[in-house]
C-alpha cells in the first residue's frame, strides 16, 4: 500500500507579515475573550481536565491553602505550555492551518490561566444558590415554548 504524501508549496506556508499579524494578535489585551476553554491539557506528560477543574473550583464555597498552590502551579506550567507554543509559531516554518491551530491552542491557554488566577484569588464564584439556577432554567424552557408557538403562527 502506497502512503500518498501531500506535496506542500511555498504559498502553505505563512509569510513573516502573517506571522506577525498572529503574534501581535496573542498580545492584545482581551485576546482570550470568546475561545472556548480546553476540556484536557498535557502537561509534563500528565492529562489535566482543565475545564472540569475551572467549573469545580467556581462551584466551591471556598479553596485551601494547598488547592490555591497547586492552581498557582498549574498556572505556572500552562504559562510555560503557552510560551513554547509562541516561540515555535515565532520561529517554524508553519503552515496556515499549524499556525492557527497554535494560536488558538495559546489564547485557550491564556484563557485557562486568567480563570484558574480568578479562581485562585475568589473572584469567580457561582453566586447564585442552585435553587435560583433551577429556576432561570425553567424560565428559559418557558420562554423557548413560548417562541416556537409564536413561530409557528407566523409560518
Amino acid at each position: 500500500m502506497m502512503v500518498e504524501q501531500k506535496q506542500l508549496k511555498l504559498d502553505d506556508y505563512i509569510s513573516l507579515d502573517e506571522r506577525e499579524h498572529f503574534l501581535s494578535e496573542l498580545h492584545r489585551f482581551l485576546v482570550w475573550v470568546g475561545e472556548p476553554l480546553p476540556d484536557e491539557v498535557e502537561v509534563n506528560g500528565e492529562t489535566i481536565k482543565l475545564h472540569e477543574l475551572i467549573w469545580r473550583c467556581i462551584h466551591k464555597a471556598e479553596l485551601s491553602g494547598q488547592e490555591k498552590e497547586r492552581l498557582m502551579e498549574l498556572v505556572r506550567l500552562l504559562e510555560t505550555k503557552e510560551k513554547h507554543d509562541e516561540e515555535v509559531l515565532q520561529r517554524a516554518n508553519l503552515t496556515h492551518e499549524e499556525a492557527k491551530r497554535l494560536y488558538h491552542e495559546s489564547a485557550a491557554l491564556i484563557r485557562a490561566i486568567m480563570d484558574l488566577r480568578e479562581c485562585e484569588a475568589g473572584k469567580v464564584k457561582l453566586k447564585e444558590s442552585g435553587e435560583g439556577v433551577r429556576q432561570k432554567i425553567d424560565d428559559a424552557k418557558r420562554w423557548l415554548v413560548f417562541l416556537k408557538g409564536v413561530g409557528k403562527k407566523f409560518s
